[in-house]
């Protein structure tokens, strides 16, 4: 199991989004690429489930914005999606970009790096795809190197029945009066609130329930979260985070 409430040289860890959104095409080898070499402890992605029953990174509910062709993930067999453009609409560099299958991320991110696997339901639910992403973690020997997030309670529920050693948090937006009733009888190891809704007060509440506290959102006031004690943050471009100043509260 990967513990979220570790620290790395004495600093919380960092969440690359989606790779490294910023710099290159999120959810892609060029994003993971970029994000690892700016320093980021995890990588985080999003997975969703092809016509033909193979998991896939990509993080919107339609292809268009991305790539132009109408519909859904669901709507495509695997070859078909491969065969995308993912990374013309970034910028010209990038053009010819695939989208990975989660299997060769696992193969790429074994005894390299920390994966955060966000499950994307809705507005279509779809169970198979939680039991088929715990099986690909465990062929490749990858249970204590990643952490699985959803908005989905069930689907993370589904993920401990599968595997109680791979690590979860369920992702929340808002401010509720007691956030820990979202994951009452629930065996998660952490929560992931929007910093946008996110107040000192409600960091301490997580962790002293022993969850980690592992938020992500628009607000990116790193010194004041780091003052509350998160246990990790999360950035667009890794390599802009400068330790050295965050740590010794010089911004």
């Amino acid at each position: 199991m990967f513990d979220l409430r570790q620290r790395k040289n004495g600093r919380q860890l960092l969440v690359g989004h989606r790779g490294a959104m910023a710099v290159a095409p999120e959810n892609t080898f060029p994003a993971f690429a970029a994000g690892l070499a700016g320093g980021a402890d995890i990588l985080e992605l999003d997975v969703q489930r092809t016509a033909d029953n193979q998991i896939i990174l990509f993080h919107d509910t339609f292809l268009e914005n991305k790539t132009g062709e109408r519909g859904m993930i669901r709507d495509y067999p695997t070859k078909f999606l491969q065969s995308l453009d993912v990374g013309a609409y970034f910028g010209e560099e990038f053009a010819g970009t695939r989208m990975p299958l989660l299997d060769e991320v696992l193969s790429w991110a074994k005894n390299r790096t920390t994966l955060m696997i966000e499950l994307k339901h809705g507005p279509f639910f779809d169970p198979p795809l939680d039991e088929a992403v715990v099986r690909l973690i465990e062929d490749h020997g990858m249970v204590d190197n990643v952490v699985i997030i959803s908005f989905d309670q069930f689907a993370l529920r589904r993920v401990k029945q599968f595997n109680a050693n791979i690590t979860t948090s369920l992702i929340y937006i808002g401010r509720f009066i007691n956030p820990l009733a979202l994951v009452a009888g629930m065996a998660v190891d952490a929560l992931s609130p929007a910093t946008n809704f996110l107040t000192h007060e409600e960091v301490k509440l997580i962790q002293n329930a022993g969850y980690a506290c592992t938020p992500g959102g628009f607000l990116s006031d790193y010194p004041t979260l780091l003052k509350w004690g998160v246990d990790t943050i999360s950035s667009n471009d890794p390599a802009s985070i400068d330790w050295g100043e965050l740590v010794n509260g010089d911004r």
